[in-house]
């Protein structure tokens, strides 16, 4: 079917698979991509290893801009639990980092096929613990913390903000959701209709959670979904985004009611004539508009901050 999104984005609409077998066979190669890339001028980069899911190491890239601020970014990376950090989202975290002068962290988590939950959300909650244990060294500060994700990354920060408090962790001081992951009942109106559109859909989605939640318990399914995750007393500032022509869009759109109430406050942005990973064209002028609405947003709460 065709959709009536934006014109400017026909160069990246195309299909992308998803399988065990496609993920797994484009691991290494995503890895030598972005291990190759040179960070922007004003950036510096350090790659780490920290103790993650089980105790296997897992990868950390520490985006560092010139006198950064004590604020940091947790970004996690989509890609349906399975696919590694993309060089589009690369660059992205130099953006974030320089536009919100800050340290950014990617950890490198464990993936689909051979790493279902709760792989992945360890590894996020490991990489996050093992920024506010490093606080000092790093010179940042524990309580400045804001979590990143797109898509299935969307997921793992949505997790992170709803279970820090109960593992004892400071709570970040906000959450930024792109075109987040969100529900594995997979029942809203944007599922039913977009079945086949450009770079995810619902069929890849219908193959992502049963593969991500293999052979989980009931307790476990609640706080790998993050709409069925028990919510703390407040959550942080929350911006989500969301695409026009996703399947997710409804999902999106769902948790920022789920969490209204609880969270500080909850700013939507619904982009219109894009579809799900839009911003892999990273110079067209909706998604720099975007970007330009998401580090806005982190600095607004890095202003408040400083204003407490």
């Amino acid at each position: 079917m065709k959709y009536p999104y934006d014109k400017g984005f026909r160069k990246v609409a195309f299909n992308m698979p998803f399988s065990g077998w496609m993920c797994k066979m484009t691991h290494k190669p995503l890895k030598r991509m972005v291990d190759r890339m040179k960070p922007p001028k004003g950036i510096s980069l350090r790659n780490f290893t920290i103790p993650g899911y089980q105790g296997e190491s897992i990868d950390v890239k520490e985006i560092t801009p010139e006198n950064p601020s004590d604020v940091t970014i947790l970004f996690l990376h989509g890609g349906g639990f399975g696919y590694k950090t993309s060089p589009g989202q690369f660059k992205f975290a130099c953006e974030y980092a320089l536009g919100v002068n800050c340290r950014a962290f990617m950890p490198d988590y464990h993936l689909l096929p051979d790493y279902p939950f709760p792989a992945a959300y360890e590894d996020a909650i490991l990489t996050y613990q093992y920024i506010i244990e490093n606080a000092a060294k790093l010179g940042i500060d524990e309580n400045k913390i804001i979590v990143l994700g797109d898509s299935a990354g969307g997921a793992l920060a949505a997790n992170v903000c709803n279970t820090v408090e109960a593992k004892g962790l400071p709570m970040p001081m906000c959450q930024v959701l792109i075109y987040p992951v969100t529900d594995d009942e997979m029942n809203t109106e944007s599922m039913m209709r977009f079945t086949d559109t450009p770079l995810w859909n619902a069929k890849n989605n219908r193959k992502m959670w049963p593969m991500y939640l293999k052979d989980v318990t009931e307790e476990a399914r609640q706080i790998a979904v993050p709409v069925k995750n028990s919510l703390p007393q407040s959550l942080p500032p929350t911006y989500i985004e969301t695409a026009e022509f996703d399947c997710l869009h409804d999902e999106g759109i769902a948790y920022a009611k789920y969490i209204e109430g609880v969270a500080e406050c909850v700013e939507i942005n619904e982009t219109k004539g894009t579809f799900h990973g839009y911003d892999i064209l990273s110079n067209h002028p909706i998604t720099r508009d975007s970007v330009k609405k998401r580090i806005a947003f982190m600095k607004s709460i890095m202003d408040n901050a400083r204003k407490t």
